[in-house]
């Protein structure tokens, strides 16, 4: 047995050997509502049930939370719905670490959170935690840039059932329904479930969203032990948008969509397939424990296990047989080397492990110690359905199958030191172990554009300390942070370049904060200094994902500004603004035989300003009005910053009216109104550069969603 497997066996082992020790007792904590978080030196912000439920209308999280600090939102279809993504200082979503309930959820290999694979999510969160810098560790492959931690609903402890419907714009429909038992078996147990259904047209021409999920959450309590089952998942089939558009077409036709298109012998487009979709189905698997040990320790453990299964189908128009493994055929004479044909890429995954952390508060001491381990396991394959001129025989067909295996194991130490009512010190150190290894099968090599043989087997050494310490002022607290992070690079970046390097990044957060009422505010400075930073080079590979390249060394630094003034029972104002500067240091491009120094470029995707102000009005009892407006500075699509690989700074204004009276026989009655780019701006918020030609995800104008909720 490798080491490694016997350090992960034994990981898994130890979370519960731990408990088996310990005597029963008669009071429980709840572990999720007891976290070191809320006390750490770190720039953060919690966004609440509340502020979630009003505008959750049927777009996904990224767009729920675009008017938060530093945060850029995009969409594919330009609407909200389907594939969705955001990026925080700048930082993609391969380097935010998104974790549920403190178990990791990104993609292992291609390290960013799929937010399509868990539609409807908001309806079932209590509470999303926003981390920027390096943070605090978390479980997962470790924040870069940004980590999110989303907390998901207790069971309630009274019976329920709750419905929400929602329609809009695009043909944009949500049907939610959900259930609760209430308090069963003497107070012991209770569970809450939850099935949703999404589905449109989008804002892009033909990308449609057929989006389903389903959500159980089951709790049993007992003296001082909580037992959780936790079993969600989804399903999606959308039609490809991945394209985007070129600048010509953008000017005569903004919607138009090239994916599925066929192509006549004079260039013309004839018609589109009407099958050129991505089709996933991903199910979670959480079972957890929450033990107070004694006075001072409480552990909590889970157990997880993720199953994900899907693939994207295209229709290639003159494919050369001998990339997809197909022997010339002929045909009255005439030997055949290429034809039209239907290809599906597969991925079937499997990811599983466990998490623990012994949390403990002893005199001036809080103390937390973690430890993670976690295997992933997928194979990649494709497969040719159909191809002209073939018998029906040929559907299955596979050109290449191959498969990786992902280990991680981390531990961590992480405290707090109160030495009088003034300073706080923080210490925080983790240790991460990564094997990653990826093999064709035999006779599994791809041929496809020259794909060649695939076959390596890297691991990686991560030590990440942060320190900092806070200092209490009569109402508000300074805080300092100092943070290292190192972090592997994805499959595509290894596909890419063998000899791609691992990321390291030195992190100093300053900040000063208040949050009292009626003013509360933060005002935040952070350095962000990469050495080997995996950046956008701007193009995209042949499934539409971004490539990344080093670049050196680079760095972001800047100042977060977030207020918050309740001016009466009435009239609440917010603010928030990121002024910063993101910068290559002596950027070089391979340019043929030649390297080009490029000096100090900007870094791709990473506006120097962002801007939000939030009018929040309530005129009558149950009833309010929010107007969000954001402002987002023009951005470069690579990072030699040509002049046509540029988005055009932004802004636009949404308004979002929730009316709940109280109603007799009704716990809770809601109608809302979302208006969405109320002064129908024309903006791209995202887009690539490939060929020397820049393509854009070009975003809707005015659009409405409004819905209605129940709760029995």
């Amino acid at each position: 047995m490798k080491k490694r497997d016997y350090l992960i066996i034994m990981s898994c082992l130890t979370g519960f050997i731990c408990v088996q020790s310990q005597e029963k007792q008669d009071s429980i904590t709840n572990l999720s509502n007891v976290v070191i978080l809320g006390k750490v030196p770190i720039s953060k912000e919690q966004v609440k049930k509340d502020q979630i439920e009003k505008k959750n209308l049927g777009q996904d999280v990224p767009y729920l939370l675009k008017n938060n600090l530093s945060v850029v939102s995009s969409s594919d279809t330009g609407n909200g719905v389907g594939y969705t993504n955001m990026r925080i200082r700048g930082n993609d979503q391969t380097r935010i670490n998104l974790t549920l309930n403190g178990v990791p959820v990104n993609n292992a290999e291609s390290q960013g959170p799929f937010w399509i694979n868990m539609p409807d999510l908001a309806s079932s969160m209590s509470s999303i935690t926003i981390q920027r810098g390096v943070g605090t560790t978390t479980e997962g492959v470790g924040s870069f840039g940004a980590s999110i931690n989303v907390k998901t609903q207790e069971p309630s402890n009274n019976p329920y059932f709750q419905t929400d419907q929602s329609i809009g714009s695009f043909n944009t429909h949500k049907h939610t329904f959900g259930i609760g038992t209430g308090n069963l078996l003497n107070d012991q147990l209770k569970i809450d479930a939850r099935v949703s259904f999404i589905k449109s047209d989008g804002y892009v021409d033909r990308a449609y969203s057929d989006l389903f999920s389903y959500y159980t959450h089951a709790v049993f309590k007992k003296n001082k032990t909580r037992i959780g089952a936790l079993v969600f998942g989804g399903k999606e089939q959308t039609y490809q948008a991945w394209n985007g558009i070129d600048e010509e077409t953008l000017k005569k036709r903004r919607t138009f969509n090239t994916s599925g298109a066929i192509y006549g012998s004079n260039g013309e487009i004839v018609r589109f397939y009407d099958n050129q979709i991505d089709h996933y189905l991903q199910n979670h698997y959480h079972l957890y424990l929450d033990q107070e040990i004694n006075s001072i320790w409480q552990l909590k453990s889970t157990l997880f296990y993720t199953k994900g299964k899907g693939y994207f189908e295209e229709y290639g128009q003159n494919s050369k047989l001998n990339d997809y493994k197909l022997a010339p055929i002929s045909i009255n004479g005439i030997t055949i080397n290429e034809t039209d044909l239907i290809r599906q890429q597969w991925l079937n995954n499997d990811f599983y492990g466990i998490v623990n952390s012994l949390l403990g508060f002893y005199k001036r001491w809080t103390i937390e110690l973690g430890l993670g381990a976690n295997v992933y396991q997928g194979q990649h394959y494709g497969k040719v359905i159909w191809a002209q001129n073939f018998s029906d025989q040929i559907n299955g067909h596979e050109y290449y199958r191959n498969k990786a295996k992902k280990e991680d194991l981390s531990t961590y130490a992480k405290a707090i030191y109160k030495l009088n009512k003034k300073w706080d010190f923080f210490g925080d150190i983790q240790y991460r172990f990564i094997n990653y290894e990826g093999h064709d099968v035999p006779g599994g090599e791809s041929l496809y554009k020259n794909g060649g043989e695939l076959n390596f087997d890297k691991n990686y050494n991560f030590l990440n300390p942060k320190v900092g310490t806070t200092y209490k002022l009569e109402k508000e607290d300074i805080y300092f942070t100092y943070g290292i992070a190192q972090r592997e690079p994805t499959r595509d970046d290894i596909l890419n370049n063998k000899d791609i390097k691992h990321e390291l990044m030195h992190n100093v957060e300053v900040g000063l904060r208040k949050n009292t009422l009626p003013f509360s505010y933060t005002v935040n400075w952070y350095g962000m200094y990469y050495l080997n930073q995996l950046v956008l080079s701007g193009a995209v590979n042949d499934v539409g994902s971004f490539i990344r390249e080093n670049s050196g060394k680079s760095y972001r630094t800047g100042i977060e500004l977030s207020a918050s003034y309740l001016v009466n029972t009435k009239l609440l104002l917010s603010a928030n603004s990121t002024v910063s500067i993101n910068k290559n240091i002596n950027y070089k491009k391979e340019e043929g035989l030649y390297t080009v120094d490029l000096g100090n470029t900007d870094l791709a995707f990473s506006p120097n300003y962002i801007g939000n102000l939030i009018i929040e009005w309530k005129p009558i009892k149950n009833l309010s009005a929010t107007l969000s407006n954001q402002y987002v500075s023009s951005q470069y699509l690579t990072n030699e910053n040509q002049k046509n690989a540029k988005l055009d700074g932004y802004f636009t204004s949404d308004i979002v009216i929730q009316y709940s009276p109280t109603l007799p026989k009704l716990k809770d009655f809601s109608l809302k109104l979302a208006l969405n780019n109320i002064f129908n701006a024309t903006y791209i918020n995202n887009g690539y550069y490939y060929d020397h030609v820049a393509y854009y995800y070009p975003q809707a104008g005015f659009n409405i969603l409004t819905g209605i909720s129940l709760r029995l």
